[in-house]
Formats: C-alpha cells, structure tokens, sequence
C-alpha cells in the first residue's frame, strides 16, 4: 500500500510528515588537499650535496564558518562599521533568531614554496647544513585555533576575503652544523631567521581604497643565533660519561616581537598562542650522565 504503513493509526493510514524519508540535497563537502612535490639532489664536490624541493598544495571543501542571519550589508568607512568588516542593518530570520552560525565548505588556500639547500656531510670533523625557502601561502579563512567565528570582510562577497594566509612568511633561512674542537668540545650551532608575518590594515578601507585582507606586515620579523658546547669524561673505563654543558639562545638578544599589535588575552584563540615580545638572551648549565 504505497503510503500507507500498517500498525500506525490502526488499520492504516497516511504516514506521518515526520516518518516519511527527507528528500535531502547534500551541501557541505569533506575537505580536499591536493599536494605536489618536485625534489632534485646532487652531489657538487665530495662530502657537499646541492639540493632543490618544490611544493605546491591546494585545499579545497575547507570548512568555514559564517553568519547566514543577515542582510543589508553597509560597508566600513561609509557608515557605522568597524573598519575591519562589514555590518549588517537586518536579520532576515529575527528577531526571533540572532546569530544563526553555518558550518560550512566554502574554504579555499594555497600554498607554493620553494627550498634551496647546501648540505655537508659528517667529514673532518664537522657537517653543516644550510637552506633558503620563498613560499606563499594563502587562503579566505585563517582559522586554525578559532574555528566557530565568522571572519568574513564581506558576507556576500566572499573573495573579498582571498590573501596571504595569517601563517604566510615569505623569506625563512636556516644554518646549522656540528663541530669536533681541539681540547674534546663538542659544538652545535644554529642560526635562524625569517620575514615578518601578515595584518589587515585597519582600517582596511580609506576613501573606497580597499588595501585587502593580510595586506601588510607586522613587526615581527625573527633572528636567532643558538649554540651548544658539550665536553664529555669518561669514566670507569668508558662505561660512564659525565658531560658538562653550556648553552645559550638568541645569542644578540634580539627582540623577535611575536605580535606586538595585540595584547595578550586570558583566553586567546585567535591563531596565536603568545603575543608581545618574543624570548630574550637565556643561557643554561647542565650535566648529562651516560651510564
């Protein structure tokens, strides 16, 4: 008995709007990374070795979340809005709904990075390792540690929100190596250093001149020199090293501001965990016993 369903209102009858199957459209998407790599190594002279690494990653179906409860969207500099974002002047489903937040698959980013390296191998007492990588990396919704908040420039025009990725760092280069020094030292050193990372101007709209999401940097750009020295004894014929250690961070005690234009919150989940400056010098002293 074609919609019928027996056992329900007695001998039969209609079946209940609520029992009947929904005729659903799925609309969100599961997310996609698409990713790419290209690497080449080869050997220059004996014990050094050149290297390239290409990559190149799309991710799709990423998930957003927005605020589907508005309409008549009035734009920052023209009217009340808060520099940053659009606001709204209605709530098509309230008053009897105010937020009505919808997860959803809109998200897009990308990211292209190129590694340059020189690489030494363990010989004559010392090996080292060197490499320079240009990326950038872009998306419509950086929203890694703040997932439940709607970050959208312009609700009804989402590619107003495409630009560099809050994680994007242009320029990052990396030294390291490992050394035997007379006397039985033992010395490790790394330097580190990176371009600052992006901010919205704020306002990010002056006289219809619309400068974009992430479009310049802050002051946070990151230098580093860190370095170890280990002397190893051995003791009861080798079976027990004792090996004092001395070790210093940021040798130049540079500032390494982490995000100097916010302060930090008791709660913060907007993509950083620390704000302000960054560490200063530290050395340490320690023994390590191998038994």
């Amino acid at each position: 008995m074609a919609g019928r369903t027996p056992g329900l209102g007695g001998t039969g009858g209609p079946v209940p709007a609520l029992l009947r199957r929904p005729r659903l459209r799925p609309r969100h998407k599961n997310p996609r990374i698409y990713s790419y790599n290209l690497a080449y190594e080869q050997q220059l002279i004996p014990d050094w070795a050149g290297y390239v690494d290409f990559i190149w990653t799309e991710g799709t179906n990423l998930t957003r979340f927005l605020n589907y409860n508005r309409s008549g969207p009035v734009c920052c500099d023209q009217g009340p809005g808060t520099g940053n974002t659009y606001t709204y002047t209605g709530t098509p489903w309230g008053p009897q709904l105010g937020e009505v937040m919808v997860a959803n698959s809109r998200g897009e980013s990308r990211y292209r990075g190129l590694t340059l390296g020189l690489r030494k191998r363990f010989s004559g007492g010392y090996q080292l390792e060197g490499n320079y990588v240009l990326s950038k990396d872009e998306d419509d919704d950086s929203n890694e540690r703040d997932p439940f908040t709607d970050r959208s420039f312009n609700f009804f025009d989402p590619a107003k929100d495409w630009g560099p990725s809050d994680r994007d760092i242009r320029h990052k280069f990396n030294l390291f190596g490992y050394f035997t020094v007379p006397g039985g030292l033992q010395a490790n050193a790394r330097l580190q250093g990176r371009s600052a990372q992006p901010i919205t101007a704020s306002p990010r709209i002056v006289a219809n001149d619309d400068r974009g999401r992430n479009g310049e940097r802050k002051d946070n750009k990151f230098f580093s020199f860190d370095w170890r020295l280990a002397r190893p004894f051995k003791l009861h014929g080798g079976r027990v090293q004792v090996i004092p250690i001395l070790e210093m961070f940021n040798t130049f005690n540079n500032k390494n501001n982490i995000n100097p234009l916010s302060t930090p919150a008791l709660f913060d989940f907007s993509g950083f965990l620390r704000a302000g400056v960054g560490d200063p010098r530290q050395a340490q002293l320690a023994v390590k016993i191998v038994f």
